[in-house]
């Protein structure tokens, strides 16, 4: 019986530790990086941006508070990168932090590609 109480006791000490130190702030708090994935491509989608320029992806980006930092890919390259934060994505755990990054690929002043991905802050 008293290694019963004993297990019991370490199974409880390194649950509060676990907590202690964020690791269950995913279950608890919850993610929402899935569903604001999907919330972009909708977006996009919507605003038909693909084939735009880059001056009305700057617009649409503007309407969304966010601001693209852009450069390019290659130096003899036509592609351009844009990438931004999404700053209502939140997942991953206290100690280990994720949000979603929003990459716009441009070929010349065109958008060419669409992306949004799980991307780690540390």
């Amino acid at each position: 019986m008293g290694k019963g109480y004993a297990y019991l006791a370490l199974t409880v000490i390194g649950a509060l530790m676990l907590w202690a130190t964020g690791q269950f702030d995913e279950v608890a708090g919850g993610t929402n990086v899935s569903a604001r994935e999907a919330y972009w491509q909708e977006q996009v989608d919507d605003a038909a941006l693909r084939g735009q320029s880059r001056a009305a992806v700057d617009a649409f980006a503007a309407t969304h508070h966010l601001v693209l930092q852009c450069e390019k890919t290659a130096v003899a390259s036509h592609l351009t990168e844009c990438l931004v934060d999404d700053p209502q994505a939140k997942g991953g755990t206290a100690t280990h932090p994720v949000t979603l990054q929003l990459a716009f690929m441009f070929q010349g002043d065109t958008l060419h590609t669409f992306a949004a991905s799980p991307r780690s802050l540390e």
